[in-house]
C-alpha cells in the first residue's frame, strides 16, 4: 500500500472493514499527506501484523486524524504501528464501527 492514500486532500473517512491487512508488508507514505482524512473504520479483528512490515511516515500530517478512542495525531506517532484499532492500552487511529 505504498503511498496508496497519499497527499490526497480528501475524503474525510476511510473504510477498511472486511479488508484483510495480515499479509501487509509495505505501508510507506500510505496516508502520508491526507490533511482532510478524519477517521479510518475497521473491523474489531483487525489483524495488523506485529513485524516484517516496512514503512515510513504513514500517518505524516495526517492533522485532523483521530482514532475510536480519541487518540488524536501526533508527529511523534506517524509510523505503521498506529495503524490499528485505538484503544486504551494500545493507542491507534483505527476506529470499530458496527
Amino acid at each position: 500500500m505504498r503511498f496508496a492514500f497519499a497527499s490526497r486532500s480528501s475524503p474525510a473517512e476511510l473504510d477498511f472493514r472486511g479488508f484483510d491487512p495480515s499479509a501487509l508488508t509495505d505501508l510507506t507514505y500510505c496516508f502520508s499527506g491526507c490533511s482532510s482524512l478524519v477517521t479510518i473504520y475497521a473491523d474489531a479483528t483487525w489483524p495488523l501484523p506485529s513485524s516484517g512490515v516496512s514503512d515510513s511516515q504513514c500517518f505524516y500530517n495526517c492533522y485532523k486524524l483521530t482514532g475510536g478512542n480519541g487518540t488524536t495525531y501526533a508527529s511523534s506517532r506517524t509510523v505503521y504501528t498506529h495503524f490499528r484499532i485505538d484503544t486504551t492500552a494500545t493507542p491507534g487511529y483505527l476506529t470499530v464501527s458496527a
